[in-house]
């Protein structure tokens, strides 16, 4: 049975999230039905992983399965009439039988926007923070982030992903043109862990949470510690990595 890997872009603002709910419009289903819609035909979508509420997306991956091959050019250009304008899928590939979106996935890479001063065009994917930041302090503390830890002090209760372990490989800010970039690649996430780690880093710059606490709540984790939280609407899902594909 053929294997297709999807690379999607959305903006997150209108949708509950990747992963299907009841009661509630997604990113995955959106998708589903719109391969209805042109082939007639149901399929089940696997996503390499979650995104929140209102998180964006320029490079979500996902795989679905399907009895015959398809042609996949017109099945790009289908996508464009039956798709939702916040939603594209600009990459359809076949791959080996055995591939899976989440679970062959080395890592993923994420993009925090904060904008410096009225910004626009990056209104609805960044935030609005025009306030003195001590950033040779928020940088030090970034880069405290890389390396394995557990990051329990940053994330909520999770059934699905009970482990808060994970391996940072890069974990830096660069600012352009009016816009402070939080740039963050890991093996895996936990829930809302890129935006706590920003809130609590804009809190340090802020000057109201030392490198001292920030480095107590990296190194000695506990879910009953209270980081500081980020709107979902700054935070992009840039690129998911694998090996062959």
């Amino acid at each position: 049975m053929p294997r297709y890997k999807l690379t999607i872009e959305y903006k997150g603002t209108n949708y509950s999230g990747w992963q299907k709910q009841p009661d509630a419009r997604t990113i995955e289903e959106e998708i589903e039905k719109a391969f209805d819609r042109v082939h007639d035909q149901h399929i089940s979508m696997y996503g390499q992983g979650r995104t929140d509420g209102g998180v964006h997306a320029i490079g979500q991956t996902a795989h679905f399965d399907i009895p015959k091959p398809i042609d996949i050019d017109k099945l790009k250009h289908a996508f464009l009439g039956v798709l939702p304008s916040d939603i594209a899928v600009w990459d359809i590939r076949e791959v080996e039988e055995d591939f899976h979106a989440r679970f062959d996935a080395i890592y993923r890479q994420y993009i925090y926007r904060i904008a410096r001063r009225p910004r626009p065009l990056f209104k609805s994917t960044s935030i609005l923070a025009m306030y003195e930041l001590d950033m040779a302090r928020m940088r030090e503390c970034a880069k405290w982030i890389e390396g394995e830890h557990n990051f329990d002090s940053f994330t909520r209760a999770d059934n699905q992903n009970p482990s808060s372990f994970c391996n940072v490989f890069e974990s830096r800010f660069s600012e352009r043109n009016g816009l402070l970039c939080y740039h963050i690649r890991a093996n895996r996430f936990v829930r809302h862990l890129v935006r706590r780690l920003v809130g609590t880093l804009l809190m340090v710059g802020r000057h109201k949470c030392t490198a001292e606490e920030f480095e107590n709540l990296l190194l000695e984790p506990d879910k009953q510690k209270d980081a500081y939280g980020v709107p979902a609407k700054g935070l992009t899902l840039e690129k998911v990595g694998y090996e062959d594909c």
